[in-house]
């Protein structure tokens, strides 16, 4: 979550020594639900995708081919009914994510604090049931534990050193939606209850806070589309494969713990609008193809907005207008790949926008990257990223509201350990230049740790 005043806001055992480390990772998690509470935890690999018809649910032979160390999923594949499901069209996850935090210097005070997530997620192809061709039904419950036991409010930042701490919460649905595609799938026409940022800026190397980047302002383009999550619609184009258009409205006025239906349909209807051109590039090398995909995109809410001036005599005074609007630029691009048999290598991120300084406290931000997948011998599946992030003030808001308020800055390091397939654990680092954006304020230093269990 951001403070960012009118702002709204929303990835076979080698040893005992590899046993030990996977048992006492489970002990963290098992502490971490005694700890803060209920859980449910989600996450999902990719559905498979068979090219016969649905066939009836038959249980595989008692014993699965993988063993606990090598399966994709801690749970396993339940005998076989797992995979029958996800052939038939249904498919669900379950991810817990348990994060440790401790701000060692500066921001508004030192400490150390604990907190956790989870997420469950129900994924029905339509098609595969032979139902309704090209429809799909998609949910998404989430829940968080932790209070006032993280570290984001210690630090002052303007964004979320982690991200996914966001205080206490047992379960709420984040998304609910239909999809249906049309023309071969060069349509798709989505709506329900969306997170718009699931939908525009997506990005390779920087999306997911509780597999990539801790911080907000490398999560997402925070600063510059804060789009609530609520009621709306959005309408995929992709007339070829290196071209395609995102347009979509959503209820203005949503909050996230709240179905939407008061707000999107009641007391005028205050929606915002964004637009966003997709294209995707391929350019060869002899390890094989570099991808990436190059964004622009537009956001505008017509809601009635607040402006602040102050007088030469330092009176305040207050205008309504509506009409704010951003737009942003972003891309990731696949810079070097060891081989064509895998993925590992390097790739570079970046991200660009702007706000209207009136009526925005923040109005300019930029962040970029790099991830490399491999890196270490002997570690295919591990990651490493740095990123580093800036955010601006606007000119009318320090002169009008906060002369001290500048900006602020700030660096990531983290390493994903793939300790097995369904169980990561991320160190991380930051370090935050003028916290909150406040010149006054000590540059914060914050540890980081994840452990990600997929169930």
């Amino acid at each position: 979550m951001l403070k960012t005043g009118t702002i709204r806001r929303r990835c076979a055992a080698r040893g005992s020594a590899r046993r030990d480390l996977v048992i006492a990772i489970l002990a963290i998690l098992s502490w971490g639900s005694a700890s803060f509470g209920e859980h449910a935890g989600p996450s999902v690999d990719e559905r498979t995708t068979p090219e016969a018809p649905p066939a009836p649910v038959v249980l595989s032979p008692i014993g699965e081919p993988t063993s606990f160390w090598t399966r994709p999923r801690l749970t396993g594949d339940w005998g076989g009914l797992r995979s029958q499901l996800e052939d038939s069209g249904l498919s669900f996850s379950l991810n817990y994510n348990v994060y440790y935090g401790n701000n060692m210097h500066g921001g508004q005070g030192t400490g150390q604090r604990g907190s956790g997530s989870y997420d469950f997620i129900i994924d029905v192809d339509l098609e595969k049931m032979g139902l309704i061709p090209g429809g799909r039904l998609f949910a998404f419950a989430q829940g968080w534990q932790g209070d006032d036991r993280n570290i984001n409010g210690l630090t002052g930042a303007l964004g979320d050193p982690i991200d996914d701490a966001d205080g206490t919460k047992v379960i709420y649905v984040d998304q609910l939606w239909y999809e249906q595609k049309f023309l071969d799938e060069k349509l798709a026409l989505r709506f329900g209850r969306l997170d718009q940022q699931t939908i525009i800026d997506r990005n390779a190397y920087a999306q997911g806070e509780d597999c990539q980047f801790f911080n907000a302002f490398l999560d997402n383009n925070n600063a510059i589309i804060p789009l609530a999550i609520g009621t709306g619609a959005t309408l995929f184009i992709k007339p070829t494969d290196w071209l395609g258009f995102v347009v979509g409205a959503a209820d203005g006025d949503a909050q996230i713990f709240r179905t939407g239906l008061d707000t999107a349909f009641h007391d005028g209807a205050d929606f915002f609008g964004y637009f966003q051109t997709d294209l995707h590039l391929t350019f060869h090398s002899s390890q094989g193809p570099l991808r990436g995909t190059y964004r622009f995109g537009f956001v505008y809410d017509p809601g009635v907005l607040t402006e602040v001036r102050t007088d030469s005599n330092g009176k305040e005074t207050q205008h309504q207008d509506t009409g704010d609007w951003g737009v942003y630029l972003s891309f990731d691009q696949q810079l070097y790949r060891e081989s064509r048999k895998d993925d590992q290598g390097l790739g570079i991120f970046a991200r660009l926008g702007h706000r209207d300084g009136d009526y925005n406290r923040i109005n300019e931000y930029w962040s970029g990257g790099l991830q490399y997948k491999g890196l270490v011998t002997n570690r295919p599946k591990d990651v490493v990223g740095f990123g580093y992030y800036s955010v601006h003030s606007s000119a009318h808001y320090r002169r009008n509201v906060d002369s001290m308020f500048l900006r602020e800055n700030g660096f990531e390091l983290y390493y994903r350990i793939q300790v097995t397939p369904w169980l990561t654990i991320t160190p991380d680092v930051q370090y935050i230049a003028r916290p909150g954006g406040d010149r006054a304020t000590d540059d914060a230093f914050v540890m980081g740790l994840r452990a990600r269990a997929t169930f």
